[in-house]
This record gives structure tokens, C-alpha cells and sequence, in this order.
């Protein structure tokens, strides 16, 4: 229960909410058995002159159960946000020191998704569904021993016992028969997630070498699994159901039966009182007809907490300091000493690295893949902390400076660099919302955007669809050095920027970067020699080591 109780303490901002749903919960359960002791009563004739009263009782439950159905979803609504954006507030710092590059851990883009997604949606019956109907379920309870008290204390008894059968056996063998089925279903919605993102995201590459129907019988396995789990869930559900509807049964045998014995017979009056009891049971019982479900999924929105807990309370690699330094004007580069190795690997990524990079300096760094190029350009970024050595800007050790601050004085740009779902100005201005118009221009101006944006159909406001689908590679490339320039960094540091782009589209975009560099510190991992005749050094990496 510690999961669940800690995802509750979570929803402390909705109280409000929360308490405003169970009363309304509690109002209807109430106007219910009102409404069937009314009813009762009418109908063996105790209440005759009362009849009118049925009509604006029954239409105030009703009322009370819209209400209490649009409080309640609202309320899960505003919990399943809240823990959406606590979840994404703890995974952004693992990203990309624990999760991703190099360091996934076995997480992938997929996985981390469906936790995102699918085990934050499998907590919404945490409490619509477990919370909400407990608590009416008790109340029910004690309304219900009130009213059969008055019949008699031997039927309150008899009916209460059972009911505590309905109310706690069922719902925990419910809960004992599908806790391991609640966990296979959420790992096996998970695998169906992933698997078929892989399939969307690779799906060009499944065309080309003829994978496709392996793919999707793949795919169809793991459905199947899954079918297979939430048919198990649905066998239960029903035994679990048909368990209370026959207990209800029992209790109305009950009421009857033990009412008769207690009052030695059918007599004047004993009637109308047993038909009111077992109308109010009927009530009492629909209160507790929804707990065995409630269980029953408990195993699944435990497999649902323990995921979402398992990657919100991973350490991230790189923590500010308690108390951190201004961030200095200068922009030169040291690095003195620098070694590194990724979590998990058998070598060194980075070995005894010393370098120095003057400001307003351009530095080329060369080597073979996996030579460790992009690591150093991480750790210049402090993405991670090395194991030994230190870098410095300006002066300042990076690990003095808060990551925000630091962040702010970088200009990025890669081949990798993304083009999110959203309008040109929404990625223009990712990194400098405030950017004025004149700003917004020049920088199309330098990028070459100028005409680009002048044949879209909505100009800055044009939908760039998915990952950019609807430009080409170089115009992505392009916009993110705009991007870049609006930032207005005093350091750049760029991965392959002219990576993947025809001739034509690498000489105007190296034109526009030196316009763009002028003036600035820049880091630059290439092995293009039209890059490298731009830059003032170049460096070379192989194993990890600087060669020359």
C-alpha cells in the first residue's frame, strides 16, 4: 500500500475536489436508500399519504448523481494532470544523463511513454473507484445497521454479516485473484505500446527490407498476451459480481426470514417494517456492488505506481549544489584532467583530457565514431559530472554553477536537433520566447528561411506537423539555426550541424554559421573538411584520448 498512499498524498492539491465528490457520493447513496425505504413503505400501504414524496427524492438523487459524476471525473481529471506534470518535472533532469544516449538503463523512448501515458491513466480508479466508493460503502453500512436495528437487532446482525461479506470478502479475494493478473495486464499494455511505437517509428525502414509482416505478427503476439490477461480480468470481474448479486439475495432471505423469527410471526405491523428493511438493503447493497472491481484492479494500479515510482525517484546524474555561484562574463574553455566513464561500461569514454579553449576561439574536434567527441560535448554541457578532472568556463567550475544558468549561456545545435509538433514560430521561439519581431527576422534572414517562410501558406504560423514531416531535412537544419540565433549564446556548441545535407545545402548553411559564430566560443564535433576550414583549431580523439 506504500505506492498508493504515496500517489495519494499527491493528490493533496485537489482536497477540495476530492471532499466535494464523496460528499456528493454520500448525498446519493443517502437519497437512495431514502428513496427505497419511501418506496417500501408506500408500497405496503405504511406511507400512503407520503407517496408524493418519491418524485422530488428521486429526482434530487438523480440530480446528486450527475453532480457527483461531474465532480468526481473532474477531480480525476485534475489528479491524472497533476501527476502527468510531477512525473515530467522528475523525468526532465534524467534526461539524458540517466535516460537516454548512452545511459537508458533499458528505458526507451516507448517505455517511458507508456508510464507517461498508460500508468498514469491506471491510476484514475485510485480514487473514483477505490477512495470514494469505501468510504460510502462504510456509511452505507451504518445507515443500513440503523435502520434494520429499528426492524430488529437480530436481522441488523444477520444482514450486516453478510454485507460485510459482500463488502470485504469479495472485494478481497477479488483483489488476491487478480493481483497477479493486474500486473501481467499492466506490463503487457506496456510491451503493446512499445512495440507498437517501434512499429510506427520504423516503419519506412520495415517497408525497405520486407519486415513488415514479421512485425505485425510480433505485434500480434503480444495482443494476444494481452487479450489472453484481460479475458483472465474479465472472468473475474464477473465471478466477483455475481458473488454480491447473490449475497444481496441472501441478505433480502435474511431480512425476511430472521425479521419473521424476531417478531414470532407475521403480525400487524411487522409487514410494512420487513418490507422497508429489505428495500433499504437493496440500497445498502448497491453502495457495495462496485468494491470487488475496485479490488480486483488494485494489482494493476500497483504495477501502475511502482513503474511511475521507479523513474521519478532515480537519482539524475548531475545535482545543483546547495548553494551555487554567479555565473562569470568570460566564455573560455578549460579542460584540465578530464575522465570519464558511462554507468555500466567496461572502458573509458573520456581519458586525461586537457584542453584549453580561448574566448571568441572555434574548435574543431575530429576522431572515429565512438571516439568520445560527444561525450566531451556533453560534459561541456553538463549533461554529466566527469569522475575526474574538471571543466571551466570563465573561470567557473561547472559544478558551481546551477545547470539553469550555465544552460542559458549555450547555444546548441546538432544533426539530432528536433523539430517539435507545433507552428515555425513555436520552434523559433522554444528557446527565446520573447524574441521581438525585428529579432525573429534577421534571424530568418541569416538561416535563409526568408523564402521558405514567404511560400508558407501561413507564414510563422504554419503547422510543422510531427517531427517537422511537412519540411525538408535542410529546412529542418535551418530552422534550429535560427533557433540558435535567437538564443543569442555566447558559446556554441554544435554536433555535426551539416550532417546528411547535400553540397548545395551545406555551403549556405556554413555561411550563415559564420556570420552566426562570429565573435563567440564554439565547439564544433566534425569530420566534413569544408567544416573544419572554418574553425581556428582542430582536435583529434581516438580511444578516448587526445592525439594531436
Amino acid at each position: 500500500m506504500a505506492d498508493l498512499l504515496y500517489f495519494l498524498r499527491l493528490t493533496r492539491g485537489r482536497a477540495g475536489w476530492m471532499l466535494l465528490g464523496t460528499l456528493l457520493a454520500v448525498a446519493v447513496v443517502g437519497l437512495g436508500l431514502a428513496l427505497l425505504g419511501l418506496a417500501g413503505a408506500v408500497a405496503v400501504g405504511a406511507l400512503a399519504a407520503g407517496a408524493w414524496l418519491l418524485r422530488p427524492v428521486a429526482l434530487g438523487r438523480s440530480a446528486a448523481r450527475y453532480l457527483e459524476k461531474l465532480t468526481t471525473h473532474e477531480a480525476t481529471f485534475r489528479i491524472l494532470a497533476d501527476i502527468r506534470l510531477w512525473f515530467f518535472d522528475r523525468l526532465a533532469p534524467l534526461v539524458p544523463g540517466r535516460i537516454g544516449g548512452q545511459a537508458t538503463g533499458g528505458l526507451r523512448a516507448g517505455d517511458l511513454l507508456s508510464r507517461l501515458v498508460g500508468d498514469v491513466d491506471a491510476l484514475d480508479g485510485l480514487y473514483i473507484q477505490l477512495v470514494t466508493p469505501s468510504v460510502v460503502a462504510l456509511l452505507a453500512a451504518l445507515a443500513l445497521a440503523v435502520v434494520l436495528s429499528a426492524v430488529a437487532p437480530s436481522v441488523a446482525l444477520a444482514v450486516l454479516l453478510i454485507l460485510a461479506l459482500a463488502g470485504l470478502g469479495v472485494p478481497a479475494l477479488a483483489e488476491r485473484a487478480g493481483r497477479s493478473a493486474g500486473q501481467e495486464q499492466q506490463r503487457r499494455a506496456a510491451e503493446l505500446r512499445q512495440q507498437v511505437i517501434d512499429i510506427t517509428q520504423g516503419l519506412t525502414d520495415l517497408i525497405a527490407h520486407g519486415a513488415t509482416g514479421r512485425a505485425l505478427a510480433e505485434a500480434d503476439r503480444v495482443s494476444q498476451r494481452h487479450g489472453d490477461v484481460v479475458r483472465r480480468q474479465a472472468v473475474i470481474a464477473a465471478l466477483g459480481g455475481a458473488a454480491t448479486q447473490m449475497l444481496t439475495q441472501a441478505a433480502l432471505v435474511a431480512v425476511l426470514l430472521v425479521g419473521v423469527a424476531a417478531a414470532g410471526g407475521v403480525g400487524e405491523g411487522v409487514g410494512p417494517m420487513l418490507a422497508i428493511g429489505a428495500f433499504v438493503t437493496l440500497a445498502a447493497f448497491e453502495a457495495v456492488a462496485p468494491l470487488p472491481l475496485a479490488y480486483q484492479m488494485l494489482g494493476r494500479t500497483r504495477a501502475a505506481s511502482r513503474r511511475l515510482r521507479e523513474v521519478a525517484e532515480m537519482p539524475p546524474a548531475v545535482v545543483d549544489r546547495a548553494r551555487t555561484d554567479a555565473v562569470p562574463d568570460g566564455t573560455e574553455i578549460q579542460v584540465e584532467g578530464v575522465s570519464f566513464t558511462y554507468p555500466g561500461a567496461d572502458r573509458p569514454a573520456l581519458q586525461g583530457i586537457d584542453l584549453t579553449i580561448g574566448a571568441g576561439e572555434r574548435m574543431a574536434i575530429v576522431g572515429p565514431s565512438g571516439s568520445g567527441k560527444s561525450t566531451l560535448l556533453a560534459l561541456l554541457m553538463r549533461f554529466h559530472d566527469t569522475d575526474a578532472g574538471s571543466v571551466r568556463i570563465g573561470g567557473a567550475d561547472l559544478r558551481d554553477l546551477a545547470q539553469a544558468d550555465h544552460h542559458a549561456r549555450l547555444g546548441v545545435l546538432s544533426q539530432g536537433t528536433p523539430i517539435l509538433a507545433g507552428t515555425l514560430r513555436d520552434n523559433l521561439l522554444l528557446g527565446s520566447a520573447d524574441a521581438d519581431p525585428a529579432a525573429v527576422s534577421g534571424a530568418l534572414r541569416i538561416a535563409g528561411l526568408e523564402r521558405m517562410v514567404a511560400e508558407l501558406p501561413d507564414g510563422l504560423d504554419t503547422w510543422l506537423g510531427e517531427a517537422g514531416v511537412t519540411i525538408s531535412g535542410g529546412e529542418g537544419r535551418r530552422v534550429a539555426l535560427a533557433r540558435v540565433i535567437l538564443r543569442d549564446a555566447p558559446i556554441l556548441l554544435l554536433d555535426e550541424p551539416t550532417e546528411g545535407l547535400d553540397a548545395e545545402t551545406e555551403r549556405s548553411v556554413l555561411a550563415a554559421l559564420e556570420e552566426v559564430m562570429a565573435g563567440r566560443t564554439v565547439v564544433m564535433i566534425t569530420h566534413r573538411p569544408a567544416v573544419t576550414e572554418a574553425m581556428h583549431r582542430v582536435l583529434r580523439i581516438e580511444g578516448g584520448r587526445l592525439v594531436g
